[in-house]
């Protein structure tokens, strides 16, 4: 048997790297260099660090504008308490559902906490599925006058559950250090 039969026998179930003249690693190795990456391009990272800031930006000044204001370090209890205005709104929206104290504090603290793991891009498909679902509440059961807005937070949170943070994130981070490990 020659050196190229004794080739073709080993390599046989290789597919198109078990031919004449292929490398015996070649079905081994990855190719060099490696293809890039779904979503790894620079206009993916633009697109995905401008999307999660723009829904940070906007959920972190709701939450603001409905939470008790915090003037100095001591008053830090108030930075998750919402205005008696919002709770007053949520024994509307949530009327026998929940408290509606407990669910004014629910919202300015998840109001608050969404933008910040937006911004760093952590849990980020599972936060734009929750500003999806925000979105579609907002529009079908609080204010179906604010339905463009509503569209918009929805369209994006549903971009950022679909697509992921992108390349400049932690999610992003995590996910290629779990790949070489």
């Amino acid at each position: 048997m020659t050196s190229q039969e004794r080739f073709r026998t080993f390599y046989a179930d290789a597919g198109e790297a078990a031919g004449p003249g292929a490398h015996p690693m070649d079905s081994w190795c990855p190719p060099c260099p490696p293809p890039r990456r779904h979503g790894s391009t620079p206009i993916d990272a633009v697109v995905g660090l401008t999307v999660r800031l723009g829904l940070a930006a906007a959920l972190w000044s709701w939450a603001r504008a409905n939470a008790l204001p915090v003037t100095d370090w001591s008053q830090l209890s108030n930075w998750f308490q919402p205005e008696p205005g919002l709770a007053a709104a949520a024994s509307v929206w949530f009327s026998g559902l929940a408290d509606p104290q407990a669910a004014a504090f629910q919202l300015v603290l998840w109001g608050t906490l969404l933008p910040v793991l937006m911004a760093a891009g952590v849990l980020t498909r599972l936060t734009g599925l929750a500003v999806l679902l925000g979105a579609l509440v907002f529009v079908l059961a609080i204010a179906p006058q604010g339905w463009s807005f509503g569209f918009i937070a929805g369209a994006l949170g549903l971009y950022l559950a679909l697509r992921g943070a992108g390349p400049l994130s932690v999610d992003w981070a995590a996910a290629r250090l779990t790949r070489i490990a």
